[in-house]
């Protein structure tokens, strides 16, 4: 009799238990935000406080030795431990350290398939969370000028109040800036003057707090060419071309750091050799250029051509030396010269131009000839003749194939 009565009592302890063998016990239902949330930090700092979750069975009581895990889902930084256990209360813990930028940082807790706990903070540095632009006035000027206005940056918390005191480094590429480092007034602004530099065309400043949202600050300028003080030859100058024919010459406007400028009136003129050249006045364009058509008296030699900027200091002018030479033509195809034989006036020009796949060469073989023509597969290659008489050549490849001569006139 007495055995079966503790029989019995274990039996009634084990359905107390609520213990079936198949774990039908308590379970988790829900989890909730204890503690810990919308906090505020410094950026790379543990939180003052442990983020905290509440676990709960069907009936809403809190339920200990539930698995919670941790983790960081924006920002960075930590959650030590990732994996605790809920106490008695129901409670689990963690303490989570910031990452190292400014702004909102979240975390999270997750049971099993319950619905998670989000957790959110603040992180900041230098007590600031934003940075943002705040200057005014017109972005583009002359080279070398100042901005009228200074550049600005407006530097804030989460609740968008200005902070004092938050360091700000400026810098800048293509101009200068007057301060290198900083701090923002009472009004979260930290300001400098902004110089052009000399060269024209892009160039930009910043402002950085490294962290910040918004860092860095990025303002961009255009600079513009000052005042035209010269004009150089750009296109055209010292070349060869046939009597009569038409050759292009470009000058350039450039103020005093080398850019280009545009607006300049060009004024064109014929100096020696006759033909004639058009326009006889223009103005230099957005890069600065001016170009005109001269077309070459009927004579040969040298023939020059003048482009003025009368309305410049000084008045400055550069002239455009052209030689003009009679000009003959030889093609070097596939074994073959096409013509092999030319004869032509004392002081031509004659090319010979590659169109075929093999190598060849030029060789003179008369004294007094233009020095030779190397192996060659592409291009073309010119040789003037201003002594007369006949020139013999051929290529050393192929020398029973390809022959021929050059006979110039005196």
């Amino acid at each position: 009799m007495r055995f079966t009565g503790l029989a019995t009592l274990a039996v009634v302890a084990l359905c107390a238990c609520g213990g079936d063998g198949g774990g039908g016990g308590p379970q988790a239902s829900s989890i909730a935000l204890s503690a810990g949330d919308n906090q505020v930090a410094a950026a790379g700092a543990a939180l003052p406080e442990s983020l905290a979750v509440i676990v709960r069975d069907n009936a809403g009581a809190a339920l200990p030795g539930v698995a919670v895990t941790w983790s960081v889902t924006a920002g960075g930084g930590t959650v030590s431990p990732t994996t605790r256990t809920s106490d008695a209360g129901g409670i689990a813990k963690t303490r989570r350290t910031l990452g190292p930028n400014a702004g909102t940082q979240t975390a999270r807790a997750t049971v099993a398939s319950l619905t998670p706990v989000n957790f959110s903070a603040v992180s900041q540095i230098q007590g600031a969370v934003n940075i943002a632009n705040a200057t005014t006035g017109l972005l583009t000027d002359t080279v070398l000028a100042t901005k009228a206005e200074s550049l600005d940056v407006l530097v804030t918390d989460q609740n968008a109040a200005p902070k004092q005191g938050v360091a700000v480094l400026w810098a800048s590429t293509g101009g200068t800036v007057s301060g290198n480092n900083v701090a923002t007034s009472a009004t979260g602004h930290s300001k400098v003057l902004y110089t052009y530099g000399t060269t024209a065309g892009t160039q930009t400043a910043t402002a950085t707090v490294t962290g910040l949202v918004g860092s860095p600050v990025t303002t961009t300028f255009a600079a513009t060419a000052g005042a035209a003080t010269n004009i150089v030859k750009t296109t055209g100058d010292a070349g060869t071309a046939a009597p009569s024919s038409q050759v292009t010459y470009t000058v350039t406007a450039r103020d005093a750091h080398n850019n280009p400028k545009q607006g300049v009136t060009i004024d064109w003129a014929v100096a020696t050799g006759g033909g004639s050249i058009t326009p006889a006045q223009n103005t230099t364009g957005a890069a600065g250029t001016a170009t005109a058509q001269r077309t070459l008296g009927s004579g040969t030699g040298d023939q020059t051509a003048t482009a003025t900027a009368s309305g410049l200091p000084g008045t400055p002018l550069v002239t455009f030396t052209t030689t003009a030479q009679l000009v003959a033509s030889i093609t070097i195809a596939d074994n073959s010269f096409s013509p092999s034989d030319v004869t032509v006036p004392l002081h031509t020009t004659v090319t010979w131009s590659w169109t075929g796949v093999n190598t060849h060469n030029v060789t003179f073989t008369t004294v007094g000839a233009p020095a030779n023509i190397g192996n060659m597969t592409t291009g073309s290659a010119s040789r003037t003749f201003d002594t007369a008489g006949t020139f013999q050549f051929h290529c050393t490849i192929h020398p029973s194939l390809m022959t021929g001569s050059v006979t110039v006139n005196p």
